[in-house]
């Protein structure tokens, strides 16, 4: 039994950007910010030592009870080297869902969606370097999204802790908060015919962004971006032609702010913020906001509105309750709608998605995520209904 538990586990490690959980920063009790728990101070990526330290050693299973104590022990000992000048990590996920074969079709499938190595290097306090390359890009080339990119990498340049910190290189506009789930309505919003793709998975542009987190509860984040990837991604002009959501030789600019706030109320943690990105005359505007008893339960929502003038407007929803049954077990249920309007057509389309599902920490930095999805699209009959599940081995 030992043996085969121990096989699987090898088996999730080499075959599955990390995804942040904005849930588990209001579930936790040292603060709601999430550089708290990652170098990004929008979240997702390489997580920091702090990070890596808070969720490293939680399990529904003790790995002593199945003879892998030391095993464990090992893989989970230390995710920094050199006094901290070097930071690694992965992300990998494997998963099992029913994807389209045609406008009324679909097929299970099981798909390895993440694999990506990351690794950040600090020679001086002041310079910073961290990069991810995510190999199942390769691999899963049929599932790709528009303006996916395959690995992001950047320079951070601080040369005060009063001071911002400068951000350049090749990555993820400050755009709304980090979802675990690409597929989310206010990142992918529910189309006629096919999806409309607002923040897609591992979307990254080259780019410039200035982050200010001096004070404790704040966080400030403005940059310039290229819309070169941005601009693969097509809509439908006021006569029905498909044409660019941006041009591929744009200048974006993209604004970003959230405030987390010490005890409003005694025990409670909370966060409120939005962002702001602009290109010509596209623009995707977010509000977000999070409020968790620690220990207990937490409720975090987000709203985005995007445009492109004289062609298409959408509106996304989702909130999402989280109760924590165990601190390895988070059963959660959430709740999405969205709204799309193109200028070539009258009636608007609507959806509703409703999924339950749980995270179960089974071992230490690895993770069970089940699923039960039911999409409503109401320009179309019934109703679309799956069970997912995706296997996350994290670092």
């Amino acid at each position: 039994m030992k043996r085969i538990i121990l096989f699987a586990v090898i088996i999730a490690i080499f075959g599955g950007e990390s995804f942040s959980r904005p849930q588990y920063s209001i579930l936790q009790t040292y603060g709601t910010k999430c550089s708290s728990c990652h170098i990004n101070v929008q979240g997702g990526g390489i997580r920091s030592i702090g990070g890596w330290l808070s969720r490293k050693d939680l399990s529904l299973i003790n790995p002593q009870w199945i003879g892998l104590k030391k095993f464990f022990e090992t893989l989970t000992a230390r995710n920094s080297y050199l006094d901290d000048k070097i930071i690694i990590g992965f992300d990998l996920r494997a998963q099992s869902a029913r994807w389209p074969k045609g406008p009324s079709s679909s097929e299970r499938e099981f798909m390895v969606m993440q694999a990506s190595p990351y690794i950040a290097i600090q020679p001086v306090k002041w310079l910073l370097m961290e990069g991810f390359y995510n190999v199942a890009y390769e691999l899963e080339k049929d599932k790709r999204y528009p303006a996916q990119q395959p690995y992001a990498f950047s320079v951070y340049l601080k040369p005060s802790e009063k001071l911002p910190t400068l951000r350049l290189g090749y990555f993820q506009p400050p755009i709304g908060q980090k979802w675990d789930d690409h597929t989310m309505f206010v990142r992918t919003a529910i189309a006629r015919y096919g999806r409309h793709y607002i923040v897609p998975d591992d979307y990254a542009e080259w780019g410039a962004q200035i982050d200010y987190e001096s004070i404790s509860w704040l966080s400030l984040s403005a940059g310039v971006f290229s819309g070169k990837n941005l601009s693969v991604i097509n809509v439908p002009d006021k006569y029905g032609k498909p044409i660019p959501i941006v041009k591929d030789n744009s200048i974006a600019v993209a604004t970003r702010g959230m405030i987390s706030p010490p005890e409003l109320i005694k025990g409670v943690n909370s966060y409120v913020g939005g962002s702001f990105y602009l290109n010509n005359d596209y623009y995707i505007s977010s509000a977000f906001l999070g409020i968790g008893l620690p220990d207990k339960v937490s409720l975090i929502g987000e709203y985005v509105r995007t445009q492109k003038k004289d062609s298409r407007l959408s509106l996304s929803f989702t909130t999402e309750l989280t109760y924590q049954l165990l601190e390895s077990v988070l059963p959660f249920v959430r709740v999405e709608r969205s709204i799309l309007k193109d200028k070539n057509e009258n009636n608007p389309v609507y959806a509703t998605n409703l999924v339950l599902g749980s995270h179960i920490n089974l071992l230490p930095s690895l993770d069970l995520l089940i699923e039960y999805r039911i999409l409503d699209r109401e320009h179309l009959e019934g109703y679309f209904s799956q069970w997912a599940f995706q296997l996350h081995l994290f670092y």
